[in-house]
């Protein structure tokens, strides 16, 4: 890889791993950077994400696509129903831990594929997979923090719903940005009502949040959206899978530094053994490229 596409790529999981913890303060308003802002409720912040995102890309949902449920599934989890449980666990948890948990999304891919696509899977891949959950439950197992546990959870949950998206991605016959602009159509409006049924407030956090909260909502859809994904499968027309891969991990890796450095994440022996097994695991599942998923489903992106 030439160094000025290197630098593309660390620049895209640079933006992936510092999302962490910008969706973090958004959510629960950690660091104290705004007086009185307790952070905006998790779904209505998902909901206010995909509108946007939506708006900005609805140019891009034309031609109608040929197929339209695997676009509704697709849609919802890798959209709605991951992003509630991402950013809900985001609330409870540390970022840094909610980095590495949710990257199980590559063996619960390879999981979902040998259940519905009847990929085969080798003994590599079996055991960088064991790695991968052997690792983040280590990170999980906190029964004196229960609380942080439930938020750890949604974060397993929010991996498996990506999973479970990308599946129906191998169905569906979009690019990048359109497949974006359906994304945001088919999440906001679920998300919005589960808002209005589960949550309070949320007009007086935005309004808390002021500009600050405003310029974290256009970084999440300009950046991390627009930009992370739109580069990354540039990059990936010009790069093997297997290549760009285990690069990707540098995501996690940011996004646990940037907890820590940021927000003071406790570094805790569980955290630093368990995020190592972890992504050690990732790599291995993602490097050993599949010969039944198209590369974007193999490969799963912090956000």
């Amino acid at each position: 890889m030439s160094p000025r596409h290197f630098a593309l790529l660390f620049a895209v999981c640079l933006v992936w791993g510092v999302n962490f913890v910008v969706a973090k303060w958004s959510v629960s308003g950690t660091p104290d950077l705004v007086p009185g802002f307790d952070g905006v409720p998790p779904l209505f912040f998902a909901f206010i994400r995909f509108a946007l995102l939506y708006a900005m890309l609805a140019p891009w949902l034309l031609p109608l696509p040929k197929k339209l449920g695997p676009v509704i599934g697709a849609g919802l989890g890798m959209g709605a129903i991951q992003f509630a449980l991402l950013f809900t666990g985001l609330h409870y948890a540390t970022p840094s831990a909610i980095a590495i948990v949710v990257q199980l999304s590559v063996p619960f891919t390879t999981i979902l594929s040998i259940m519905f696509l009847k990929e085969k899977v080798g003994w590599v891949r079996a055991a960088g997979m064991g790695m991968a959950f052997a690792g983040a439950s280590l990170v999980v197992f906190k029964p004196a923090e229960f609380t942080f546990t439930a938020g750890l959870l949604a974060g397993v949950g929010a991996a498996m719903a990506a999973a479970a998206g990308s599946i129906f991605v191998k169905r569906v016959e979009l690019t990048t940005i359109p497949l974006q602009a359906w994304i945001g159509l088919f999440s906001w409006p679920p998300l919005l009502i589960a808002s209005l049924i589960f949550e309070r407030g949320q007009i007086e956090a935005m309004l808390a949040g002021g500009w600050l909260l405003l310029a974290s909502i256009f970084f999440t859809v300009l950046l991390v959206n627009i930009f992370g994904h739109g580069a990354f499968y540039w990059l990936l027309r010009r790069y093997d899978a297997s290549l760009i891969a285990p690069m990707t991990l540098m995501g996690p890796l940011i996004g646990v530094i940037s907890g820590v450095v940021l927000l003071g994440d406790p570094v805790s022996w569980q955290l630093i053994a368990g995020g190592l097994i972890a992504i050690a695991g990732v790599a291995v599942v993602a490097a050993r490229r599949s010969s039944t998923l198209p590369p974007e489903t193999v490969i799963q992106k912090p956000r």
